[in-house]
């Protein structure tokens, strides 16, 4: 295993996510991407742009929502991710849950296109949708089948975008929003029909994962 996985193997373990280690690889290589293009690309702050710093802030970050997602059924579960930035939480979700079929969705272009090369060099299959949400990204996805999960980060307006993602989304699919308690609170009073159920991350205070169902 190569020194770089070998820190995310070790991080994995220290952090309980005993779910992501056979992924180590893969999770590594795919921060050094992000390191590589943000020389280049805007993908995180400089202060950020250290493989520690992906890996402790934003890549264990992404990994919180690895309990929270569907339960693997007979098939492919589509996964739509709102505002995808540098693939935090998709990327890293798409490689530990083989089982997901990703659809991302980012305006910058810039961004977009890191997130095109870095899906085909770590040989996952998916989509990424270069335009603003919900229009006209939601009309590009219009033909396909419904996805079961919705994921976002750093979320301002969590009810609209639930709200105006329910086209592109299956009845029963579940949300994971990357948000604080005092947004999951605002998001009960816009959804009283939603399930919310807000789980704070290992060590914040305030930050954590809101999983909304019944909300479509």
């Amino acid at each position: 295993m190569t020194a770089p996985a070998e820190k995310v193997r070790a991080a994995l373990l220290r952090a309980g996510r005993d779910d992501a280690l056979p992924a180590a690889e893969a999770l590594a290589a795919y921060l050094e991407l992000l390191l590589r293009a943000n020389e280049a690309v805007n993908l995180v702050s400089r202060r950020e742009a250290t493989f520690e710093a992906l890996l402790e802030r934003h890549l264990l970050d992404a990994l919180d929502g690895l309990p929270f997602l569907p339960r693997p059924g007979s098939g492919r579960l589509g996964l739509l991710d709102v505002g995808s930035g540098g693939g935090f939480p998709a990327i890293p979700l798409l490689l530990v849950r083989t089982d997901l079929q990703g659809t991302l969705v980012e305006a910058t272009g810039k961004k977009a296109r890191f997130l095109v090369g870095a899906m085909e060099a770590l040989g996952l299959t998916g989509r990424i949708v270069n335009a603003r949400f919900p229009a006209p990204a939601l009309e590009l996805m219009r033909n396909a089948p419904p996805r079961a999960l919705l994921t976002s980060r750093a979320v301002a307006d969590a009810a609209g975008i639930l709200r105006q993602a329910r086209p592109a989304l299956a009845p029963e699919a579940v949300a994971l929003l990357w948000t604080t308690a005092a947004l999951a609170d605002e998001l009960r009073r816009a959804l009283p029909k939603a399930r919310v159920a807000f789980h704070l991350s290992a060590g914040a205070e305030r930050r954590g994962i809101a999983r909304v169902e019944r909300f479509t």
